[in-house]
């Protein structure tokens, strides 16, 4: 049997896994600034040398990127993979019904997961979002953007990592589909923003009483307008732009 020696860890790596760490945990970000190399090494308790060592490193593993004059930013795990969608959708608004077919599989999955999984903590950023959305459901912006972070608070709380980033780094896309879907139900289907407002809150509930199965309910009956008829109108919205 042979053994390998101990090696003590250099500051710069044990700077990189507290970084990893806290990305992981989304605690910092995807596009999220990072402090800089001088406030990172009063943090850290260390040199500025070696905190430079350690963005290095982190850079070099795709984790961050430095934009010269502006600072260092969190990259997402998804963001070169999903990079130019945005503007294939533009090309081609037909494939937004294919970001949505996404959208539901992962969300679907993505609310048993929350609802299994959230702690208080997780509930109250739920629950947050919520009341943000709230308080534009009677005014006449469409509320796209508080409805999108409604949305991408259940995939943090599923505490899928690789998922949060994903949906993170196509953020103004998730914006846009839920857009034409907010635009959709309301005008074609009827539905009020009151009704609308009230298959979040039910989704929330869901989540807050740790009830996968009802989570599961809301969501399906949340995203029911991805169908057929959906995709119909969305071939005759491409066809008159």
């Amino acid at each position: 049997m042979i053994f390998k020696p101990i090696k003590q860890k250099k500051i710069s790596e044990e700077i990189v896994e507290q970084i990893e760490l806290y990305i992981k945990d989304a605690i910092l970000k995807p596009n999220e600034k990072l402090p800089s190399e001088r406030d990172l090494a009063k943090m850290f308790e260390v040199s500025r040398s070696s905190v430079r060592e350690a963005l290095n490193m982190l850079e070099a593993k795709g984790l961050i990127e430095s934009i010269q004059g502006d600072g260092t930013f969190i990259k997402s795990v998804g963001e070169d993979i999903l990079k130019g969608v945005d503007n294939l959708l533009v090309k081609d608004p037909k494939l937004t019904w294919e970001l949505m077919e996404i959208r539901k599989t992962l969300e679907v999955w993505a609310v048993e997961m929350a609802a299994k999984n959230a702690d208080e903590e997780s509930k109250k950023y739920v629950t947050e979002a919520y009341m943000e959305l709230e308080k534009v459901s009677t005014k006449s912006n469409s509320g796209e953007y508080e409805d999108a972070e409604f949305h991408l608070s259940i995939i943090k709380a599923s505490k899928n990592t690789v998922l949060y980033h994903m949906m993170m780094s196509i953020f103004n896309l998730l914006k846009d589909t839920v857009k034409v879907g907010r635009e959709y139900v309301i005008k074609v289907k009827g539905l009020s923003k009151r009704e609308l407002l009230l298959e979040h809150k039910a989704i929330m509930d869901a989540i807050i009483q740790n009830n996968p199965s009802f989570a599961k309910q809301s969501m399906l009956k949340h995203l029911s307008f991805i169908d057929q008829d959906f995709k119909n109108y969305l071939d005759k919205f491409s066809l008159q732009n």
